[in-house]
């Protein structure tokens, strides 16, 4: 009972300070998603909702501050994906740090330090390469029950990248994320009627569901949308109507819809052939990290 007050005030304050050190949305969600057990291990040792200094961060890391050690990494990641122009040497040393607290969190069992260290196996960051890794750390979330950890699984199945390719057991562990909610469960098992993989291939359902989750405003539903549209999937070819539903998933910011609209806009499909408009959305899509995006900047004379 007696911690409750001392909380009242801690955990506020904290809050303070990852908005004055930009970690927040403008609707004050954290941009780094926190366990209420994370949030009390750190808000009873944020003093300073002013300064926007990491140093007691770092030094909860050096003593043993499991969430601080997730934390301070994942702050050091979103440092880097503001960075893509950065010159990879820059980031060779960020890197490694996001990998040693990463791993000291993962070391006491931090569900999602393991999954994010994961990541590092897939990506190659702070360490080398090893799917085989990054398939054994999903696999030990994903039979816990974590959705993002039985997506990631199923991706690897489906891929054959660190285990034998097997769209069947794909399915399975997206089906396990769906069951429990998970939207983006939902939608890699439409991706998987709209490939035929693991499924008897169905556009015409894929392009069903798709628009159902369209409907509901996801931005992944409403980019393949877009898709279904441009590649005639499922769906007469209409590019008007493409670039529509392009149009609004790269409005809420997703990656994929940005880049699939700079198309449009680069070829004259759906809308008027208009080359900076194209780069613009492009850059969008770059600054995210879209890799494609990326190389067609390049290839325009138009990155960094």
């Amino acid at each position: 009972m007696r911690a409750r007050p001392i909380l009242s005030s801690k955990v506020p304050r904290f809050h303070s300070w990852c908005q004055n050190a930009g970690l927040s949305n403008p609707d004050g969600q954290l941009r780094i998603g926190l366990t209420p057990s994370d949030t009390i291990a750190l808000s009873i040792y944020c003093e300073d909702p002013v300064k926007t200094g990491r140093s007691w961060l770092k030094y909860l890391v050096d003593n043993g501050n499991v969430a601080a050690s997730y934390f301070l990494a994942r702050i050091l990641q979103l440092d880097l994906d503001k960075q893509q122009s950065a010159d990879e040497s820059d980031r060779l040393t960020p890197r490694n740090h996001i990998f040693r607290y990463l791993e000291k969190a993962a070391q006491a069992d931090h569900s999602m330090a393991l999954f994010h260290l994961a990541g590092c196996y897939d990506d190659g960051i702070g360490t080398n390469q090893d799917h085989t890794k990054a398939v054994e750390l999903y696999r030990r979330l994903a039979d816990r029950g974590i959705p993002q950890a039985q997506i990631a699984l199923g991706r690897y199945y489906a891929d054959g990248e660190g285990i034998d390719q097997d769209f069947n057991t794909a399915i399975e562990w997206y089906f396990k994320a769906a069951d429990q909610g998970s939207e983006d469960g939902r939608l890699y098992i439409v991706e998987c009627y709209y490939y035929g993989q693991g499924i008897s291939e169905n556009n015409e359902k894929a392009f069903d569901l798709y628009s159902k989750s369209a409907n509901q405003d996801n931005s992944y539903g409403r980019w393949m949308v877009g898709e279904c549209y441009y590649d005639g999937h499922g769906v007469a070819e209409d590019f008007a109507k493409a670039a529509e539903w392009l149009r609004k998933s790269a409005e809420q910011g997703n990656r994929y819809g940005q880049f699939w609209l700079g198309d449009c806009y680069h070829d004259g499909r759906g809308v008027p052939w208009d080359v900076d408009t194209a780069l613009f959305w492009y850059r969008k899509s770059a600054d995210q990290g879209f890799d494609w995006a990326i190389d067609k900047l390049k290839s325009l004379g138009g990155w960094p």
